[in-house]
Parts: structure tokens; C-alpha cells; sequence
């Protein structure tokens, strides 16, 4: 999956970086609530992308939002990386360690925007040094990260 960074998805695109729906297991289809840009950050699949220090305060925030933060792909696999082809990619940071599973994305909500990065994203800063946008950063740091919970119920399972 390869997305600009900053690349403006369609008003009404659901949160995912597929055309489809996210679907959370009983609950149902969910869809970002109505206002808000969808902006994709970091979805790189191929040599290019902008590198560089990334601050500590926004990697801190990503380490503190994974896994609670992560928003489901549903059944539609789980992503290897593509540069070094690790497959559950284990990260340090500040005496952390967590195991990053290739499954999800966050959404970062900064005022009215929302930023969909990959669930690989530490691996892409830590080990391939990838420096997102800075409006980016600036979500990360200074907005809200959305779970489930904040995203509007479409059409139900039950």
C-alpha cells in the first residue's frame, strides 16, 4: 500500500487505508465522524521517503499509544516490511521494547484533521529513519490519538 505523505483522501473515505470500511469485529463498519480530512503519513513501500531525527516527544507518544491505539484491519492480513522484510519488527526506545505487528494503524486527530499512519510506523522511524511531515509530528504531540470508541457506527453486526 503506498500513499503520499499528506496525500488528502476523499470526504466520506472510511479510516482505513483500503476502500473498504474498517471493520471492527462486534460492532460493525466505522467511519471517521463528519468534517474531518483523512490525511495518509507513512505508508512507504519503496525507497525515497524523507529521512531524519524525528523528536523524542513524538516517538515517546507513539510508543505510549501502541497497541491500545491501533485501529484493526479487520481479516485483511498482516503487512511485512518491505525494505527489510521483518516480519513483526521489535523496537527500543528509552528502555522499551515492543514487538510492532504488521496489522492496523493509528489515527491521529489534530483540530480538523486526521492522520492515518501504518502500525509499522516506529519501525520506519527507528530502523529506517523515516521523518514524517511535520504537521504530523505536531498531531502526534499536541492532538488526540482516535480509538474505536470515537469513530461512528455505520452499519451493525448485530
Amino acid at each position: 500500500m503506498i500513499y503520499q505523505d499528506l496525500y488528502q483522501f476523499p470526504e466520506g473515505h472510511p479510516p482505513s487505508p483500503y476502500d473498504l470500511p474498517v471493520r471492527i469485529f462486534n460492532v460493525g463498519d466505522v467511519f471517521l465522524p463528519a468534517g474531518l480530512g483523512l490525511f495518509a503519513v507513512g505508508w512507504i513501500e519503496e525507497p525515497g521517503f524523507t529521512t531524519g531525527p524525528v523528536p523524542e516527544e513524538c516517538i515517546e507518544a507513539l510508543f505510549a499509544a501502541y497497541p491500545d491505539k491501533i485501529i484493526p484491519d479487520g481479516t485483511r492480513g498482516w503487512h511485512t516490511c518491505t525494505f527489510c522484510e521483518e516480519d513483526m519488527p521489535e523496537v527500543e526506545w528509552n528502555g522499551k521494547t515492543i514487538d510492532l505487528m504488521g496489522n492496523g494503524h493509528y489515527l491521529v486527530r489534530y483540530v480538523n484533521s486526521v492522520y492515518m499512519a501504518p502500525a509499522l510506523l516506529l519501525h520506519y522511524i527507528l530502523d529506517h529513519h523515516y521523518h514524517p511531515p511535520q504537521v504530523f509530528i505536531d498531531a502526534v504531540i499536541n492532538g488526540t490519538f482516535l480509538t474505536k470508541d470515537d469513530l461512528e457506527v455505520k452499519q451493525s453486526d448485530k
